[in-house]
This record gives structure tokens, sequence and C-alpha cells, in this order.
């Protein structure tokens, strides 16, 4: 089933979508992770403070994954 954001009504997409606290990082930012750049679309209910989720097709791609501590850098337009 898709999941749809509360920001806009956007559809998570793997690639492009990641979950934030609103508080810390603005709806719509653009912010690169690992070399791959991110727009931040929703905010999942364990998301807090300096937590960021990445939206995957699958549960056993985001197990994949797995968690990681990574560096964050916002992209400028």
């Amino acid at each position: 089933r898709a999941k749809t954001t509360r920001a806009w009504s956007i559809l998570a997409t793997a690639g492009r979508t990641i979950a934030v606290d609103p508080r810390v990082i603005p709806y719509g930012s653009k912010v690169m992770i690992n070399g791959v750049v991110y727009t931040a679309e929703d905010r999942g209910g364990a998301v807090r403070g300096n937590h960021i989720d990445i939206f995957f097709n699958t549960h056993a791609e985001t197990r994949q994954h797995g968690t990681q501590n990574a560096e964050v850098y916002l992209v400028q337009s």
C-alpha cells in the first residue's frame, strides 16, 4: 500500500523521501546523506530530534540498510 505524507499528501518515494522532526529540519528541505539528496516530506511516529528515517520500498530493504550514523548536509538551492 502507498503511504502519503502528512505535509502535502505526496507519495513517499524510495531514494527521495525522508521522515524528520520538522522542528529540526523543516518540511521541503533537501539534505544530502551519504552522497544521496533526499527531501524532508514526512514525520514518522518515532522520529524525534536529530533522528532521520529514510524511506525504502520494502521492509527487507530497510532491514538491510539498518541503523547508521551519518553526517547530514543541508543542500542550498
